[in-house]
């Protein structure tokens, strides 16, 4: 357990050293901040809705995560690859499931930072009127939930490549995919889609979250998501060890 702490510290360490942290922190916070006050995305506005709810801001920003979660994993392991660090790093008494993990927590200290900033919203609803803090909460954890989600299939395609580059296009074609593209490809391939599809959608599993519901149905569901793609990473990182 050690090591894998060694190891998040390292990257989160390592991510704070690099200026894509403050340029993705900042674009999260500005493009939340519009989605949430303008409804820039389309959607209703918190003007409009006349309501002291955060309901626009938990609706809009999976898409922004979607999009700069992969800029944030893109050089876990395709810079290591390309630097030759990753070989050092895998001669040390450490087994590759732990680099992954470690990998991951130290990535998700920087989500856990980004949403710490988006707190400057919940701090101006509740200064308006008196929103349900038990949905404030249910949303936060499903964002933190989702956000992992992304970070873990960002971190397996980042070990697919050397190119940082062809890592950040590869995650965010697989975060964007399975935020809304199989909950679009479902609906064009039913015209009532069974519930079962429409259940293994992170749209549908991350809907009560932002109504303010935590349902341990759909936490397991993005955990095992998350395992699943830390496995893959991990079968990823042994493969070296076939060639």
């Amino acid at each position: 357990m050690k090591q894998i702490w060694v190891i998040a510290r390292r990257e989160l360490a390592s991510t704070f050293d690099s200026p894509i942290a403050y340029i993705a922190a900042t674009v999260f916070l500005v493009a939340t901040g519009l989605m949430f006050f303008f409804g820039i995305d389309g959607g209703q506005d918190f003007f409009e809705a006349r309501q002291a709810t955060l309901r626009p801001l938990f609706d809009s920003a999976p898409w922004v995560l979607a999009v700069i979660l992969p800029a944030v994993t893109m050089r876990l392991v395709a810079e290591e690859k390309k630097t030759g660090t990753l070989e050092l790093l895998v001669t040390l008494p450490v087994s590759d499931i732990k680099i992954i993990i470690g990998k991951l927590l130290g990535s998700m200290g920087f989500l856990v930072v980004a949403l710490v900033l988006t707190m400057v919203f919940p701090a101006v609803v509740m200064s308006v009127g008196s929103p349900d803090v038990g949905a404030i909460i249910g949303g936060y954890i499903g964002l933190f939930l989702i956000g992992t989600t992304f970070l873990a299939l960002g971190l397996m395609t980042s070990t697919w490549t050397h190119n940082q580059i062809v890592a950040f296009i590869l995650g965010l074609l697989l975060c964007v995919f399975f935020w809304t593209a199989t909950d679009a490809l479902i609906k064009l391939a039913f015209d009532r889609p069974p519930v079962a599809l429409r259940l293994l959608t992170f749209k549908t599993q991350f809907a009560a979250f932002a109504k303010g519901v935590v349902d341990i149905r759909n936490v397991v569901y993005f955990l095992t998501v998350t395992a699943v793609a830390v496995a893959a990473s991990t079968y990823s990182l042994k493969s070296r060890n076939w060639r």
